[in-house]
C-alpha cells in the first residue's frame, strides 16, 4: 500500500467571496497540479489509484479533481478530516492502511507536513532525518508502511515529487 500526501496547488490570494475556503487554483496552479499528477502516474507505471480524498476547501477539491482522472481514480471523495482546521487525520490514514489500497490525500499546509512528519517519526521515536525544505504547493510525498511488525504503524518516505524539480 502506498499513501500519497499532497498539498493543494497554488491558489488565488483572495476569493471573490472573501472567504478563504472559496479560494480557487490559479491557472499556473492548475498547470502545476497537472504536471505533478502526470509524474505520479509515470512513477506508478500507469497503475490507477484506488482512492483520492480531498479537503472540502475549493483549492483542494480542484487539485484532487485534476489529479484523479490523470491517476486513474474513479472519483474524488471529500474528507472533512483533511480540512484546514481539522486535526491530524490519523484515524483516516489507519483506515486506509487497513483497506490496503493506494490512496492520495489532498490537504493544506501545515497539516500535510505535520501528518507526514508524524507518520514517519511518531512521538517517542528518534528523528528520521527527513528534510523537507518546503512543503510547497502541489508537492507530493509518497509513503509506504515500514515492513517490519515492530514498526507499529510507522511509515517511510519512498519519494518526494517536487513540482519545482519538474519544471
Amino acid at each position: 500500500m502506498h499513501l500519497y500526501v499532497m498539498r493543494h496547488g497554488p491558489a488565488e490570494d483572495r476569493a471573490p467571496s472573501g472567504r478563504d475556503a472559496d479560494r480557487r487554483l490559479t491557472p499556473e496552479g492548475r498547470e502545476r497540479v497537472q504536471r505533478v499528477a502526470n509524474e505520479l502516474r509515470r512513477v506508478r507505471g500507469g497503475a490507477p489509484l484506488a482512492r483520492v480524498l480531498a479537503s472540502p476547501l475549493a483549492r483542494a477539491r480542484e487539485t484532487a479533481a485534476i489529479a484523479a482522472p490523470i491517476c486513474g481514480a474513479p472519483e474524488v471523495e471529500l474528507a472533512d478530516e483533511l480540512a484546514l482546521d481539522a486535526g491530524l487525520p490519523l484515524a483516516l490514514v489507519a483506515a486506509l492502511a487497513r483497506g490496503g489500497a493506494d490512496a492520495l490525500l489532498v490537504g493544506h499546509q501545515p497539516n500535510v507536513e505535520h501528518l507526514v512528519r508524524t507518520l514517519i517519526d511518531p512521538p517517542g521515536r528518534g528523528a528520521t532525518g527527513l528534510l523537507l525544505s518546503s512543503f510547497t504547493t502541489a508537492l507530493i510525498v509518497a509513503l509506504e508502511p515500514e515492513p517490519t511488525p515492530q514498526s507499529q504503524g510507522r511509515w517511510r518516505v519512498e519519494r518526494i515529487l517536487d513540482p519545482r524539480a519538474l519544471a
